[in-house]
């Protein structure tokens, strides 16, 4: 056998059920074929789930995949991918998440785990290099993220294991609960947390101690180096903000989302953007495996002034000058998604109140996207008086409401009164009140869109309509995300094409070129496609909702018109059929994933 580089060639198959377990060895033409992430989960949901199944039912799998550039040692190779058939949109579901935990997953020697039927008891998994082991999370029921992760790591006795867990909303079966791991990083979109918990899977710790074999090191060595010595030129903005810096510059252009998509401007945006985050609260700022760039942000607020210290640097710790609220630090920081979709959106302009709405979202495990994008519809809805008291069970839902958001994510997660309503996601809930709600909807396929209005930011077009996940805010739809979402590098680093070939090829030691870049993507989206295409969508849902048709105060309403024009144009491009979207047998055969196509044509 030749070298082998970037991956173990080891998928861990589990089946909950009967608590069986069974490794796969697909050999080496499957990871050159995939590259992992989006790929090797398109695999598992076409063979493996059938047409029709529920997403909360026996049938459907659980992928987590690592991709080929996972845990190697190289800023911005910490990313891992989730997917399974998602119970919010019905769709291909996939969420990418950063942080230590895919990283750990390679260091244990495995590329992918692939979770089979539902567990009669809550289990979480161990995994520790080879040993795999189950064991029960009957305890640990309806308790937050950070008690969990505590407990496991006390019983596992090391604390360097990594967990990911669904949280009590994915127990709660909430269809926007996502996959958190280190407490402050989620697979965030499309319900996967969900999944989990219909599982009764609270957890898989993993535990790695050898690393990934890579090709090249002294490559990658050097790609370090130039990411540490060039970080004021490319990276300055990310490290001092994270994400969010120019919100005030997103507010003035008339595209930052505003109670509910209705506005593009939030005229107290100066007070919840990610500069008054690192002026008011923010303590630290962190990384992901093997990064310089430390991205993150980290705040901290203490309810009372006699609880409040100092930083590690001696600046004074935040106090809420109204003693409602402290902000446990584990759980991160809110980055711009967050930042807007609980802040702006909802014209919340309380920035502590918004560090306590993105803390429960993290400590209960839900994405706080579709979560802030839910409200906001409801908020809406309400202030139209399509919403009523006798639907909201008395509680009033306000835009402005800072504490009321608070109160309302708790609602959600543990779906008590109201929440239980709202957990359902907002096009499911305006499917079955009516009364002309669907009006309001911000969803593309079922799922939120993220907080990039496509009036103002045309480039985001493309993969709202066509990201096989629905509104997502990963740019997925493009070549380059496309690639790195399969293989395992963020999206933030400032990686031109020529450097992203020079790292795979680093890692991997394949001869790759620019153009099996660009096929790897097209594979993952292509095979993506032919998923939804299998579960019913068409062209006629490649569309933008009622919302995104009118003109906000400062930008045009998307016509019909560049609607058609851009899925059309995608297709072509992508060598699907320029009327329906269906991959044509040409591309099929190109792309050479014959054996995991059954596309109608």
């Amino acid at each position: 056998m030749a070298d082998r580089y970037g991956y173990w060639n080891k998928i861990l198959h589990v089946d909950l059920a009967d608590r069986s377990t069974w490794v796969e060895e697909p050999g080496d033409a499957f990871f050159r074929l995939y590259g992992g992430g989006r790929g090797i989960i398109a695999h598992y949901l076409l063979k493996d789930v059938p047409a029709g199944a529920d997403p909360l039912g026996p049938e459907n799998v659980l992928v987590f995949a690592a991709g080929v550039v996972t845990g190697a040692p190289v800023p911005g190779g910490g990313r891992h991918s989730v997917g399974a058939k998602s119970p919010l949109t019905g769709t291909f579901g996939e969420a990418e998440a950063g942080g230590f935990w895919g990283a750990e997953l390679k260091r244990a020697g495995w590329d992918a785990l692939v979770f089979h039927g539902v567990s009669e008891a809550p289990v979480y998994l161990s995994i520790n290099e080879a040993e795999v082991e189950f064991r029960d999370a009957s305890a640990f029921r309806g308790q937050d993220t950070g008690t969990v992760e505590e407990a496991i790591k006390a019983e596992l006795g090391d604390p360097l294991t990594r967990v990911a867990q669904c949280g009590p909303a994915g127990e709660n079966l909430v269809r926007f609960a996502c996959v958190t791991n280190d407490l402050n990083e989620a697979a965030g979109r499309t319900g996967l947390g969900a999944v989990m918990g219909s599982k009764k899977l609270r957890a898989i710790a993993v535990r790695g101690k050898s690393n990934v074999p890579v090709a090249d090191r002294q490559a990658l060595i050097d790609v370090g180096k130039w990411v540490a010595s060039t970080l004021d030129e490319n990276h300055r903005g990310f490290h001092e903000f994270g994400t969010g810096g120019a919100m005030q510059g997103k507010s003035l252009a008339g595209g930052l989302p505003t109670l509910n998509y209705q506005l593009g401007q939030f005229e107290q945006i100066d007070k919840v953007d990610a500069v008054a985050v690192r002026d008011q609260v923010r303590i630290s700022m962190e990384s992901c495996f093997a990064c310089s760039v430390r991205c993150k942000k980290v705040v901290q607020v203490e309810q009372r002034r006699e609880d409040a210290g100092t930083t590690s640097n001696g600046q004074p710790i935040a106090v809420d000058p109204r003693g409602r609220y402290s902000v446990d630090p584990r759980y991160g920081g809110p980055e711009y998604e967050s930042l807007a979709s609980l802040g702006a959106n909802l014209g919340v302009d309380d920035l502590i109140a918004v560090c306590k709405s993105n803390e429960v979202c993290n400590s209960l495990g839900m994405d706080t996207i579709s979560a802030g994008s839910t409200v906001a519809w409801a908020m809406e809805c309400y202030e139209k008086e399509v919403l009523t008291a006798a639907d909201t069970g008395g509680v009033p839902i306000r835009f402005h409401d800072a504490d009321g958001v608070v109160d309302l994510l708790h609602l959600i997660a543990r779906r008590e009164g109201v929440g239980d309503l709202l957990a359902e996601g907002s096009q499911r809930v305006a499917e079955r009140i009516g009364r002309g709600s669907e009006q309001f909807l911000t969803t593309v396929k079922g799922m939120e869109l993220a907080m990039h209005d496509p009036r103002h930011v045309p480039r985001m077009l493309v993969s709202y309509l066509l990201a096989p996940t629905g509104g997502d805010h990963m740019s997925q739809t493009g070549n380059k995300n496309g690639l790195r979402n399969q293989v395992g590098l963020c999206h933030f680093l400032g990686y031109s094409d020529d450097q992203s070939l020079e790292i795979l090829r680093a890692v991997t030691g394949w001869d790759l070129t620019p153009e099996e870049m660009v096929t790897m993507a097209h594979r993952g989206l292509t095979m993506a496609r032919a998923f939804n295409l299998r579960e019913g969508f068409t062209r006629a849902d490649d569309t933008l909702p009622p919302r995104f048709r009118e003109d906000l105060p400062m930008h045009p309403g998307v016509t019909q018109e560049l609607i058609d024009t851009t899925v059309t144009e995608y297709y072509e491009e992508l060598g699907w059929d320029a009327g329906t979207g269906v991959p044509t047998p040409d591309t099929i055969r190109r792309l050479g994933i014959e054996a995991d196509l059954a596309v109608p044509q």
